[in-house]
C-alpha cells in the first residue's frame, strides 16, 4: 500500500509539473531554472509528507541556503524523453560539499554525498545515471541536507561522452593548481632549510592548509581516497580548515611585516592567536556554533588584512606585496560570496576557479615578498656589516696609537729599570771591592772576587741592554766578550779566548749563559793553566743552535779537571743553572782539557 501512495502522490504531483524534455543530444542542460522547491526547516518531514507539500518554482540554475540549521532543500523536477529511442544520462550534483544527498525516483532511493561515500565513484561531484524508454517521463525528487556546511544545490545534465570531457577538464584543472601550489610550497620549504627564517616555517604551513582545504572541498580527496571516516571527520571539523588558514595566516603576518615593532597591533593579534584553539573545539560538529564561527573568522581575516595596510602606511616596504596578495583573495571570496547571495553561476562567467587562481598568484607575491626581504635583509646586513666595518677600524687606530703610546712609555719604563738595577748593581760592586780592599785574609778576598764577577756578568747584560734601542735582545757576542774581559784584567795569566757565536740568546736565557761562562772561565783562568800550560793556554766558547736546540760549549786546552784544584760551589751553580733554570743537559769531558758541553730546547719560538 506504500509503494501504491507514493505512485500516486507521485503521479497527480507530476499533473501540475512541467516535464523537460530531452533527447540523445541533450547535454550540459541545468535543472534547477526548471524545477521547483520545497524548504523544510524542521528536517523531519518524511517524503511521503514532503510529497504532498507545495512546491515553489525557481527561476535561478543556482539554489543557496546558506548556513542553517536543521534545513532540508527538497528540489523536484520531471524528464521527458521525447525521442522514440532508449537513451542513459548523467546527472550532476555540481556540489562537491553536499554532505547527504538523497535521490528519490519512483521507489528507488539513491543516496550520496561526502556522509555516504562509495569507491564507485568517479567524478569531483556526486552523479547518478539516468535510464529512459522511448517517450518515458520520470519525475524525480532530491533532498539536499548539511548539518555543517551551508546547503547549496545545481544540477546538470550530460550526456556521457560531454561529462567525460567536462570532467577531465574539472581534474585538469585542479591538478594544474595542486601543481603549482606544491612547487610553491616546495620553493618555499627549501627556503627555509637554507635560512631558518621563521616566517617561510609559517608560510609552508599557510601553503598545505590552503592546500588541504581545496583538495577537500573540490572532491580531489573524496575521489581519490574514498575513506568514510577519515572524511566525516574532516568534514566534523570544517571550520578547523578556516582556523589553520587563519593561525599561519596570523602567524606568517607577525614574522613577515614585524608587527613587534607595534607593540599594541601585535597584543590584539596575539589575543586572535590564543582564541583560535577555542573557536575550533566549539564548532566541532556544530557543537556550540557554526555559522557564528564563520563570522569571527572572517573578521579576524579582514583584521590581518588591516595589519597589512596598517604596516604599508608604517613604512614596511613588504608589507606592498602582503596588502596586494590579500585584496586578490579578498576579490576572490567576494565574489563566491555574491554568489550565493544573487544565485548567479561563476562558470556562466567563466570564473569558476577564482579562488584557485586567486590563491596561486597570492602564493606567488608572498613567494616574490619574502624573496623580497631576504634581498632588503642582506642589504641591511651589508649596511651593518659596511658601518661595522668602519667602527672596527676606527677602534683598532684608536687602540694602534694607544699601544704606540704605551709600546713607548713601556720601552722608557723598562729602560729606566734597567738603568736604576745597573746602577744599584754598580753600587754592590762598589762596596764589594770596598770590602775586597780592606779585607787582609786572602781566602775572604779570593771569595769576595768570585761574587764580585758573578754580580759584574749580570751587571754588563743591563750595561747592553742600555746602550740598545732593543730592549728584549742583546747583542750575546758583546756580552761574552765583556764578562770574559773583566776576568782576563783581573789576571796575570795572558789567556787566549776564541768566541764562535753564531745565534743571539734572549734576555732570559743570556742571564744565565753569562753567570755559567763567568764560572767556567773563572776557572780555567784559576786552576787550568800552571807555569807549563801558560804560554800555549787557549778557552774556546761556542753558541750555535740547530733547528730547536742551543748548543754551548766551553773548551779550554789546560791540564783538566782531574789535576786541578776545583771549586765545588762554581760546578753547582752551573749544574743548578743547566738543569734547573735552562733545563738542558750538562756534560763535562776532563781529558786532555776540560769541554763543558750545554743544550737545551729554544721555547722562544
Amino acid at each position: 500500500m506504500r509503494y501504491i501512495l507514493t505512485l500516486f502522490l507521485i503521479f497527480s504531483s507530476t499533473l501540475s509539473l512541467q516535464a523537460i524534455d530531452i533527447d540523445e543530444n541533450s547535454s550540459k542542460l541545468s535543472i534547477l531554472d526548471k524545477a521547483s522547491i520545497f524548504i523544510d526547516k524542521t528536517n523531519r518531514l518524511n517524503q511521503e509528507e514532503v510529497f504532498k507539500k507545495q512546491f515553489s518554482p525557481t527561476t535561478s540554475d543556482i539554489v543557496s541556503l546558506g548556513y542553517t540549521k536543521d534545513t532540508a532543500l527538497w528540489i523536484k523536477f520531471a524528464l521527458t524523453n521525447k525521442s522514440s529511442e532508449h537513451i542513459n544520462k548523467i546527472l550532476e550534483y555540481a556540489e562537491a560539499e553536499a554532505e547527504e544527498l538523497f535521490i528519490y525516483n519512483g521507489t528507488d532511493t539513491t543516496v550520496l554525498g561526502l556522509l555516504h561515500l562509495n569507491n564507485e565513484r568517479t567524478s569531483l561531484n556526486p552523479t547518478i545515471y539516468l535510464s529512459f524508454k522511448a517517450y518515458e517521463t520520470k519525475t524525480f525528487y532530491i533532498k539536499s541536507y548539511s548539518k555543517i556546511k551551508a546547503i547549496k544545490a545545481k544540477l546538470i545534465l550530460w550526456n556521457q561522452i560531454d561529462f567525460m570531457e567536462n570532467e577531465f577538464k574539472h581534474q585538469m584543472y585542479r591538478f594544474v593548481f595542486f601543481g603549482i601550489m606544491i612547487t610553491l610550497f616546495i620553493y618555499n620549504f627549501m627556503l627555509f632549510l637554507f635560512t631558518k627564517d621563521k616566517a617561510y616555517f609559517y608560510y609552508v604551513f599557510y601553503l598545505i592548509s590552503i592546500i588541504s582545504f581545496n583538495a577537500f572541498y573540490s572532491g580531489i580527496f573524496s575521489l581519490y581516497f574514498p575513506i568514510q571516516e577519515l572524511t566525516t571527520v574532516l568534514l566534523k571539523g570544517n571550520v578547523s580548515f578556516g582556523v589553520v588558514i587563519i593561525l599561519f595566516s596570523l602567524l606568517f603576518t607577525q614574522e613577515f611585516l614585524e608587527t613587534k615593532n607595534f607593540e599594541q597591533l601585535n597584543k590584539t593579534l596575539n589575543m586572535i592567536l590564543f582564541t583560535l584553539p577555542l573557536i575550533a573545539i566549539a564548532s566541532y560538529d556544530n557543537w556550540i556554533i557554526n555559522s557564528e564561527a564563520l563570522h569571527i573568522l572572517l573578521l579576524f581575516g579582514l583584521f590581518i588584512v588591516y595589519v597589512g595596510f596598517y604596516a604599508l602606511f608604517q613604512g614596511v616596504k613588504q608589507a606592498r606585496f602582503y596588502v596586494l596578495g590579500w585584496s586578490i583573495i579578498f576579490i576572490a571570496f567576494a565574489l563566491v560570496g555574491l554568489q550565493a547571495v544573487f544565485h548567479y553561476d561563476l562558470e556562466a562567467y567563466n570564473l569558476t576557479y577564482v579562488p584557485e587562481v586567486a590563491f596561486i598568484l597570492e602564493a606567488l607575491l608572498f613567494s616574490i615578498a619574502l624573496a623580497h626581504r631576504i634581498n632588503i635583509t642582506n642589504q641591511k646586513l651589508i649596511i651593518f656589516q659596511s658601518e661595522e666595518q668602519k667602527k672596527l677600524q676606527k677602534v683598532v687606530a684608536e687602540k694602534t696609537r694607544a699601544l704606540s703610546v704605551s709600546g713607548k712609555e713601556k720601552e722608557v719604563l723598562y729602560k729606566e729599570l734597567n738603568h736604576r738595577i745597573k746602577n744599584n748593581l754598580m753600587m754592590i760592586l762598589s762596596l764589594l771591592q770596598l770590602q775586597i780592599r780592606r779585607t787582609p785574609n786572602k781566602e775572604t778576598k779570593a771569595s769576595l772576587k768570585v761574587a764580585k764577577n758573578r754580580i759584574q756578568s749580570i751587571s754588563s747584560l743591563y750595561e747592553i741592554l742600555l746602550l740598545k734601542n732593543d730592549s728584549i735582545n742583546a747583542d750575546t757576542l758583546l756580552y761574552i766578550q765583556g764578562i770574559c774581559n773583566h776576568i782576563a784584567m783581573g789576571s796575570p795569566k795572558k789567556i787566549t779566548i776564541d768566541y764562535n757565536i753564531q745565534y743571539n740568546l734572549d734576555t732570559d736565557s743570556l742571564i744565565y749563559i753569562g753567570l755559567i761562562v763567568n764560572e767556567l772561565i773563572t776557572n780555567s783562568f784559576k786552576y787550568a793553566f800552571d807555569d807549563d800550560h801558560y804560554e800555549n793556554g787557549k778557552v774556546t766558547i761556542t753558541i750555535e743552535k740547530k733547528e730547536s736546540t742551543i748548543f754551548v760549549s766551553i773548551i779550554d786546552n789546560g791540564k783538566g779537571f782531574k789535576e786541578r784544584k776545583k771549586s765545588s760551589l762554581g760546578l753547582t751553580i752551573v749544574e743548578i743553572l743547566v738543569e734547573g733554570q735552562l733545563e738542558g743537559e750538562l756534560k763535562i769531558d776532563s781529558t786532555n782539557g776540560t769541554k763543558v758541553f750545554i743544550n737545551w730546547e729554544d721555547e722562544s719560538l
